[in-house]
């Protein structure tokens, strides 16, 4: 469960959780299994946040810091991450089915057995991304860059990838 200071906090806007954010870099924020369907997250710093098992379906996380956040088994089907900062972040068994991942950092992020098909992840830079078991069909991958090792052969379906030679 999340908790429940920690939500209080997000639903009070960008302003007041970056300034708590700001006063406790040092504590995880804990919004495991938060339903924030829909929800307006723009610009937010949730980097090292513990989304696991989280409800962000339709979320929007326009510019949001979210580096080495661990979103295993969370749902962000459609949800919008243009731009975002996904650096080390954790995706395993994650459903981002027709999510907006373009223009995001994802160096270092781990996708194993996530759900990335029809996912856009156009204009992002992949550098040692991991894709092991990942389902990228019909996913965009058009004009990556900086794709470095990314392991996207070791996922499920990467023939039907848009953009991937």
């Amino acid at each position: 469960m999340a908790h429940p200071e920690h939500l209080e906090i997000l639903q009070a806007g960008a302003r007041a959780w970056n300034r708590w954010r700001q006063k406790n870099s040092h504590i995880r924020p804990n919004l495991r299994a938060a339903d924030l369907k829909g929800a307006d997250l723009a610009g937010f710093d949730l980097s090292m946040a513990y989304l696991v098992g989280a409800d962000l379906s339709h979320a929007y996380l326009f510019e949001a810091n979210l580096s080495e956040s661990n979103f295993q088994g969370a749902n962000l089907s459609h949800c919008c991450l243009i731009g975002s900062d996904l650096q080390q972040a954790y995706f395993a068994d994650a459903n981002l089915y027709h999510a907006y991942l373009s223009q995001t950092n994802l160096t270092e992020a781990y996708f194993g057995h996530a759900n990335l098909a029809k996912a856009n992840l156009a204009d992002s830079v992949l550098n040692q991304a991991y894709f092991g078991q990942a389902d990228v069909q019909e996913a965009d991958f058009s004009s990556v860059s900086d794709m470095g090792p990314a392991q996207l052969r070791l996922a499920r379906n990467f023939e039907s990838a848009i953009g991937y030679d």
